[in-house]
């Protein structure tokens, strides 16, 4: 007896009136995208993910000229990039996808010459 006076009394103090007033603000608030660019770099993999209950995703490795590697997720059945692409690419964090790919002529350090980025 005491044991469910003391679980009612809890349940009480835990409800607050704030939980159940109505309002007429809207309960979804967009969230302003991030845009990262990032780049000239190359992209490393591209994997389909057809993970259930969540839309077809591509995890897209990229890495810098400086080292930094990075892995977006981006949505969709369609994506820009190809392994070993090397340009700049942009992206955003919310949500988290590719918004572009631009292409650019890699330098070849030794020779000094330009080199078409390669295609596979």
């Amino acid at each position: 007896m005491l044991s469910k006076l003391l679980q009612i009394v809890a349940l009480t103090t835990c409800l607050t009136p704030a939980w159940c007033k109505p309002t007429s603000e809207l309960s979804f608030i967009p969230q302003p995208s991030t845009v990262f660019i990032v780049g000239p770099g190359t992209v490393l993999s591209v994997h389909l993910l057809d993970l259930p209950f969540v839309k077809q995703h591509y995890a897209v490795k990229y890495k810098t000229d400086g080292g930094e590697l990075i892995e977006v997720w981006t949505p969709g059945k369609d994506v820009l990039v190809l392994e070993g692409m090397h340009g700049i690419l942009t992206y955003s964090t919310h949500p988290e996808k590719i918004l572009s790919f631009r292409v650019v002529e890699k330098s070849s350090q030794r020779s000094g010459q330009v080199v078409p980025a390669p295609l596979r």
